[in-house]
């Protein structure tokens, strides 16, 4: 396919290959996606490496994330729209755009995948990766389908001071936005969020406190919750994790009863106490947020029944949500960048893809974040 029949594009282009999880990969030339129906060829650049990348991606990953190799690394990307379909009505070509990779089949919205983390078990959520929903953002060009790809007012942008590369956060926020918008947090009420110290907790204290809300942090590093607690004096406080339910609920009953609980344990947890004592921390009528990766709870059944608590599971964010999100960024109420003590830790060439995601797995975190930048501005 010569570049004049796709939309101008190159006929190939780089990305960061990975043949399987237990070799290093390799920056291939790969065939230039086709720009079809309800689809967007984007032009990263700022691709996140999340901390655990290299428990996906490497070391024979360890996660066991259901993902068929060979593939592109990476998810959440900031890029610019480098080509667009004929059913596109207001994205163009050139247009600063945050794009998120939690795929939905539009005939079978229980059918899911996340570009290049998760390919799904059903036969149904296979073939939905298969079909073009595969590689990641850790390339020169990565295709998104269309309701996937969020456009900035690059003018309001530039009136809240933002650079792009503050935008690299996106994806951090719009994950416990989700969770959030799915418990209707409203201002004024105290939310808990728990683990608050890795990639997403650290990125919903931020986002809870644009939300207008009062933040408890729990978290087992105290250097992490020290910090968080430094973002608006008076409405963070901080509980470290002790092990048990009991010392938990007594950490927590200082700060009074809890409207929301926000759960993001991750799947590699082995001591979830604190999941409990968070849930018996709730109000009457409260709402508790699910949002971890835990494959199994003993929950206080009990509790939750006689004081009609909620529980909610909340996998990511809408694209609704996404869209919100932005206007809170435009419009200054979420902070983004080296202003709001978010510390970008390290940016890579494709090339130096071992290197970046040694680093991620070390610095990577609350407040901190690592990219790969395929195109440069």
């Amino acid at each position: 396919m010569s570049s004049s029949e796709n939309h101008g594009l190159p006929a190939s282009f780089k990305g960061l290959l990975f043949n399987s999880p237990s070799e290093p990969p390799k920056v291939t030339q790969l065939p230039t996606p086709k720009v079809d129906a309800g689809s967007v060829i984007v032009r990263p650049l700022y691709s996140w490496i999340a901390s655990y990348a290299d428990e996906i991606y490497q070391n024979g990953n360890p996660r066991g994330y259901a993902l068929t190799f060979p593939l592109v690394g990476g998810s959440h990307a900031i890029g610019r729209v480098a080509a667009v379909p004929a059913d596109a009505t207001t994205l163009k070509v050139g247009d600063l755009v945050a794009a998120e990779p939690l795929i939905r089949a539009r005939d079978d919205v229980d059918s899911k995948v996340l570009l290049a983390i998760y390919h799904g078990v059903t036969e149904e959520a296979q073939r939905l990766s298969k079909s073009q929903w595969h590689n990641g953002s850790w390339a020169e060009l990565v295709r998104f389908p269309l309701e996937n790809v969020h456009r900035f007012d690059e003018s309001a942008l530039q009136k809240q001071g933002i650079s792009i590369q503050d935008l690299g956060y996106f994806g951090q926020f719009a994950v416990p936005y989700g969770g959030l918008r799915e418990a209707n947090l409203i201002a004024g009420e105290t939310v808990l969020i728990a683990p608050a110290t890795g990639n997403f907790g650290g990125a919903a204290v931020h986002v809870a406190l644009a939300m207008g809300a009062r933040v408890i942090a729990m978290g087992r590093n105290e250097k992490i919750l020290s910090e968080l607690r430094d973002l608006t004096p008076g409405r963070v406080e901080t509980v470290k994790i002790s092990g048990t339910a009991e010392a938990d609920i007594a950490a927590l009953a200082k700060f009074g009863k809890v409207d929301v609980f926000l759960d993001l344990t991750p799947p590699t947890a082995t001591n979830t106490e604190h999941i409990n004592a968070g849930i018996l921390s709730v109000r009457p009528k409260g709402r508790v947020s699910l949002m971890g990766g835990i494959n199994e709870l003993t929950i206080p059944y009990s509790y939750i029944s006689s004081q009609s608590i909620v529980l909610i599971g909340a996998h990511m964010n809408t694209s609704e949500q996404a869209e919100d999100l932005i206007k809170l960024i435009e419009r200054g109420v979420l902070k983004v960048g080296e202003k709001a003590g978010l510390k970008t830790k390290g940016t890579f060439n494709l090339e130096d893809g071992v290197e970046a995601l040694k680093l991620a797995s070390k610095e990577a975190g609350a407040g901190r974040a690592v990219f790969f930048t395929p195109n440069q501005e």
